[in-house]
């Protein structure tokens, strides 16, 4: 697997969205790639600080619900 071809699954690769091969392909990829560790680092350390913080804030109710009836399309 290339850079290229982490960078373009990264985020379905955190999100735990990938087929296992994909996944254990990604995760190779990210073991052995300095680069690219750091970028799966970068964006895990993200979506942790995204987790913590989403009690801080909460959307409008209104906001809220026209996004689920947007995505439920």
């Amino acid at each position: 697997m290339e850079c290229v071809d982490v960078s373009n699954r990264l985020w379905e690769y955190l999100d735990k969205e990938l087929n296992p091969k994909e996944t254990m392909s990604v995760g190779e990829h990210v073991h052995d790639c300095p680069w690219c560790r750091r970028s799966y680092c970068c964006s895990r350390a993200f979506l942790k600080l995204l987790a913590r913080q989403r009690h801080a804030c909460r959307a409008p109710d209104a906001f809220a619900l026209r996004m689920r009836r947007l995505f439920q399309r």
